[in-house]
């Protein structure tokens, strides 16, 4: 017979082991590493100029389950990580699954905003012009094995 002798402490909850690197790298690490894949995952788009109207724009992107928030702006043809202080022109908040379903072209923008699942606040006219760019993107603008982990983690953080 096995006896379990209890804990000195709790064990965290998976969500708040999620949010861990949200918590402890700097916000603008976490941007930094955001545009170096979506220069590289919209380098098209960034060279038809597809992107220009972030020229001196600050997105905010919230990743409110993950504690990540983002910054992003456009700089020299290139998204660039924009410094915390500066207020955002627009912020899309919501939770990761969203984004993912986004990335993965399973879900369109207005039905995720239609639902409140995603968040849209700030600037309107540079909100639409950033829903617009995506549902511009190619179906496929995530390379294989990318678009096979964010489906799996999709699928992980499903809720019913």
């Amino acid at each position: 017979m096995i006896t379990r002798l209890p804990l000195p402490f709790s064990p965290p909850h998976v969500g708040s082991l999620l949010t861990l690197p949200g918590r402890l790298l700097p916000n603008r690490l976490h941007s930094q590493g955001l545009t170096l894949l979506l220069n590289r995952l919209l380098s098209e788009p960034l060279a038809n100029g597809e992107l220009d109207f972030l020229q001196d724009r600050v997105l905010q992107i919230e990743v409110m389950d993950l504690a990540l928030d983002y910054r992003l702006t456009l700089r020299d043809g290139k998204l660039a990580a924009a410094p915390a202080q500066n207020a955002p022109d627009v912020r899309f908040g919501g939770k990761a699954r969203e984004f993912l379903l986004l990335a993965l072209n399973e879900e369109d923008p207005d039905t995720l905003f239609f639902q409140r699942r995603l968040q849209l606040e700030g600037d309107t006219e540079l909100g639409l012009e950033i829903k617009n760019l995506l549902y511009s993107l190619d179906e496929d603008l995530l390379p294989d094995p990318l678009h096979r982990v964010a489906s799996k983690v999709a699928g992980i953080l499903k809720t019913d």
